[in-house]
């Protein structure tokens, strides 16, 4: 099917599309820090033009690339650039032709080549990520209804798929499972085979920065339970509830302090071949391993200058089988002097690992503006450094 060529503007673009006649330009760092190419901070820039019209964003309003790239050539193609007002710093950075950039936990991305397309398919590690949590919910089910069973064999197949055999009391029962990914943090995985032979279980898992959340139902068994486990530097929280027939059976609260301190080493944590996928060139705060293979690794980073304090946070799922990773990050800028909290640079990722040669980083939702509009939808590839 063709689509439209025709595309309607938002008023922001349009606004932007106005900009000529430069008056005045005015480049800045929003929180206080000693100038806008210093190493933390949130560049705004501001432009008066045409008749008493002005304009002003922000590195994080979505529509910032196109403003700053629409000033520059509005400034580069006026008659008399020296009538333009700007101060001294502002002048340096026009004349440049590009407005600095923030130094951040993507620094590393922004000049590396991007691809339109995957050279890894993310689909083909679905049932590998999924599968160890699938075989804890299924046996922990049985066993909650009071049935012995064993894992007997497990297998991975391609786009989401696989199979669990199971020991359940005296006889060997094969559940099927299918993964689907729903959006980029959420996943349903659908079972037959559960407890009956044409028997149900449906379940969805949800990934946010710090909480993991796991709902699930079966029909034929006529079960629902949820689960989440709530991260912190400090602890992990776990909570755990099931019904049968509209009727609370289980129901449980677990809190697990965190072992990883300063003298904690990550490659105790994590093998060398795995190491490759997290964030580089920070230590972890805390690791948490789940029962059903996932690590959790929570990274909480605090520097400050004269002008600013800042707080970088990132969280990271490690999905061993697959050799994979979602991390989610932020920043929390505040300037001194001003008191002013800004959260910067919020980033969705997906590392994936061929385990011998190269990492593929796909970007995926996020909410930084330089983020959403140079990385949103591409994928990168760099050497697997062992």
């Amino acid at each position: 099917m063709i689509k439209s060529i025709f595309r309607q503007m938002s008023s922001e673009e349009m606004n932007i599309e106005g900009i000529d006649d430069i008056k005045m330009i005015h480049i800045y760092d929003l929180t206080g820090a000693a100038s806008p190419d210093g190493k933390y901070g949130v560049t705004a820039v501001l432009v008066n033009y045409g008749e008493n019209e002005q304009l002003n964003y922000t590195e994080n309003d979505h529509c910032f690339t196109k403003f700053v790239n629409k000033i520059i050539e509005a400034y580069n193609t006026c008659s008399d650039k020296t009538s333009v007002i700007m101060d001294d710093t502002t002048r340096r950075i026009m004349e440049a032709g590009e407005v600095p950039r923030h130094e951040s936990i993507l620094s590393k991305y922004y000049d590396s080549e991007k691809l339109e397309l995957p050279v890894l398919v993310n689909v083909s590690t679905l049932s590998k990520r999924f599968e160890p949590l699938i075989e804890y919910l299924v046996v922990g089910l049985y066993k909650t209804m009071g049935t012995d069973v064993e894992v007997i064999d497990r297998k991975s197949g391609w786009r989401g798929s696989g199979r669990v055999i199971l020991r359940v009391g005296n006889v060997n029962r094969t559940t099927y499972f299918k993964v689907f990914e729903l959006s980029d943090n959420t996943f349903s995985i659908k079972l037959n085979g559960f407890m009956v032979d044409n028997g149900d279980l449906l379940i969805n898992v949800s990934l946010h920065d710090d909480v993991l959340s796991i709902n699930y139902y079966s029909e034929s068994a006529v079960i629902e339970g949820s689960g989440s486990f709530k991260f912190g530097k400090d602890s992990l929280r776990e909570m755990q509830q099931i019904k049968k027939n509209n009727e609370q059976i289980f129901y449980d609260v677990n809190n697990y302090e965190n072992t990883f301190d300063a003298e904690s080493s990550l490659s105790d944590e994590v093998s060398v071949l795995l190491m490759g996928l997290l964030p580089e060139g920070l230590r972890p705060c805390a690791v948490y391993s789940m029962p059903f293979g996932m690590k959790y690794i929570l990274y909480d980073i605090e520097e400050a200058s004269d002008a600013v304090e800042v707080e970088t946070f990132c969280g990271v799922f490690l999905w061993p089988d697959a050799a994979c990773t979602d991390i989610s990050g932020w920043t929390m800028i505040k300037s001194i002097e001003s008191g002013l909290t800004i959260k910067n640079e919020a980033f969705r990722l997906l590392n994936i690992s061929d385990n011998k040669e190269f990492i593929q980083t796909a970007f995926l939702e996020g909410t930084g503006s330089r983020y959403k509009e140079e990385l949103e939808g591409k994928f990168v590839i760099s050497k697997l450094e062992i």
